[in-house]
């Protein structure tokens, strides 16, 4: 958990967000419109009460009051948010002149010390009657005359400490601190759906979860591969430290019991070497009758599919069986597959799990480990209808497991 410096004065929460700056305004206030209502939802599933949230008037700013008491818990959530970029605790006052001063002050005498140096950054929107380099000027020589015996001076280039003041139209908002997020990227909307194509392999969940950060939302959906309870709690768990980044009830994945029926086709099959690619298409053609049903809410209403692939070499799945296998999607759905970390190390993709969680562990997930494995289109084909699929994927449908983690 991140410390904070948190004052007594402040009252709320100033957030600022970035990339969503870039977009035209009807897209920015739709995006601002989830943006504020994902926030609200995640300090409500975590218990935290708000007294209201607003935006400001030229949309630049987002602003959450609290408790004082509350402000810490409230930023370790906020922070989680996607489409926040940075944030601080701070306190609000009018845009009067001698209210900005005498707020500053109560701040200063907080932060400064004897021999500091210091400055004030200063930000200003809407018609006032002075500009920020006149606020900056007169709140700066009063914070010197007042602390005179701390024998206080002003830099610019490289302060001790920084004081900001942001005046917008009405008010003013006043903090120390200005904290980034670790991820920024884009609030999740409730219409981009995918499903995430996960046999318990880390890169399954972390391509979830970077499609979460462009503002997708997210319906794992667990082939499990051992058929091994020990093993799926510690999967189960890796989700679990996904909750955090999600703003809305009722997160589910499916579990799919997928040894049930691949060790009845894999005893039959004499050319092992297409093992993984029968895999991968047994699994495609899952996911797409799934989705097409209307038996699990949400599922039905995925638009496309994510898997972890990565040209690295660092999981059991052969990347090149993969990649080749995905070219057959079009045999079973209109779905298009993204593939998120296909252009990451695997020094990259460690340091994206270790961002969202140290406690995310890596186990054993695939009990079949083939070797040698090939890919023949047309060879694969034929295989496939071979043993009509079809008719497995469907008794397949009745071993699939519905779990809500939240």
């Amino acid at each position: 958990m991140m410390k904070y410096f948190i004052l007594e004065q402040y009252n709320l929460i100033l957030i600022r967000y970035g990339e969503v700056w870039l977009k035209s305004q009807k897209v920015k206030i739709r995006m601002l419109k989830y943006l504020m209502a994902n926030i609200k939802n995640m300090l409500t599933q975590k218990g935290i009460p708000f007294h209201k949230y607003q935006l400001s008037k030229d949309s630049s700013r987002i602003f959450f009051f609290f408790d004082n008491k509350l402000l810490s818990s409230a930023l370790e959530v906020i922070q989680k948010a996607f489409g926040v970029h940075s944030y601080s605790p701070a306190l609000r006052t009018s845009s009067r002149i001698e209210n900005i001063i005498e707020r500053t002050i109560e701040v200063a005498n907080e932060v400064l010390s004897k021999n500091d140096t210091f400055a004030l950054r200063v930000k200003r929107s809407g018609n006032h009657e002075f500009s920020s380099l006149d606020v900056a000027r007169i709140v700066g020589k009063e914070i010197i005359d007042h602390f005179v015996e701390f024998n206080l001076k002003v830099n610019l280039s490289d302060p001790q400490k920084k004081i900001f003041i942001e005046i917008r139209d009405d008010f003013s908002y006043i903090f120390t601190d200005i904290y980034e997020t670790k991820w920024g990227g884009l609030p999740i909307e409730p219409q981009k759906n995918i499903g995430v194509m996960d046999v318990g392999r880390l890169e399954d969940l972390i391509a979830g979860f970077l499609l979460m950060r462009r503002g997708s939302k997210i319906y794992p959906i667990l082939f499990d591969m051992h058929e091994d309870d020990k093993m799926f709690k510690i999967w189960l768990v890796n989700w679990m430290k996904i909750l955090d980044y999600v703003p809305y009830n009722g997160f589910k994945i499916l579990r799919i019991r997928f040894t049930k029926i691949f060790d009845e086709i894999l005893s039959n099959l004499k050319e092992k070497e297409y093992t993984c690619a029968l895999c991968r298409l047994l699994r495609y053609h899952v996911i797409s009758q799934i989705a097409q049903s209307n038996e699990f809410k949400g599922i039905n209403s995925v638009r496309a599919i994510t898997d972890g692939l990565s040209f690295n070499n660092s999981t059991i799945c052969n990347d090149n069986v993969d990649l080749q296998s995905i070219s057959l999607n079009y045999l079973f759905s209109n779905y298009p597959m993204f593939t998120p970390l296909a252009s990451f190390s695997d020094r990259e993709i460690s340091s994206i799990k270790n961002k969202i969680s140290e406690k995310i562990v890596n186990f054993d997930y695939c009990k079949y480990k083939p070797q040698n494995q090939k890919f023949d289109m047309e060879k694969i084909k034929d295989i496939y209808h071979k043993f009509r699929i079809e008719a497995f994927s469907k008794e397949l449908a009745s071993l699939i497991e519905e779990i809500n983690l939240n």
